[in-house]
């Protein structure tokens, strides 16, 4: 599961015709280049008042966007051209919704073990696995097919079959 939690001036993502299309491009991203299904990407907007988001210490000029990205269900490899690949592609993902508004922004992506994640209280299948292609068509949880036990010892899945 990405997590993109967006931090943002109060003045900006005010409602559904500036949210929505962002978080559609940030699920599209994810579906297309790496393959989750949907459901796995999940976008939250957090408006912050002036005077509560400060860049130097200081209220920004501009209106400012501070993004969290957290990446759950699959680990990168580490590799500098891996790096440089998807965050290009993050890029320019978000250019059309920030840069091009004129908008400053930052961000950063942590990667936490997908054994401390769940979804509806499941452990999500091994990517690339039959079963995670069961649910991309569902685009939906459904129940496990196998046993946690089984799990534990392939809880990366084929991390070197992301298309990144």
């Amino acid at each position: 599961m990405p997590l993109w939690t967006i931090y943002h001036s109060d003045s900006i993502f005010k409602d559904d015709s500036t949210t929505v299309p962002l978080a559609d491009a940030i699920t599209k991203l994810h579906v297309r280049e790496i393959g989750f299904p949907a459901f796995y990407v999940v976008t939250i907007f957090v408006p912050v008042k002036s005077g509560k988001l400060l860049v130097g210490g200081r209220n920004p000029e501009k209106p400012f966007v501070r993004i969290s990205i957290d990446q759950i269900a699959l680990k990168m490899a580490e590799d500098l051209k891996a790096y440089k690949k998807w965050t290009t592609k993050i890029d320019e993902m978000l250019e059309p919704h920030i840069a091009a508004k004129g908008y400053d922004s930052e961000y950063h992506i942590n990667e936490t073990e997908k054994m401390l994640w769940k979804v509806n209280g499941t452990y999500a299948p091994p990517f690339g696995s039959v079963e995670e292609k069961k649910w991309i068509k569902a685009n939906r949880v459904l129940p496990r097919e196998v046993p946690y036990d089984q799990i534990v010892g392939n809880v990366h899945g084929a991390a070197s079959r992301s298309k990144l």
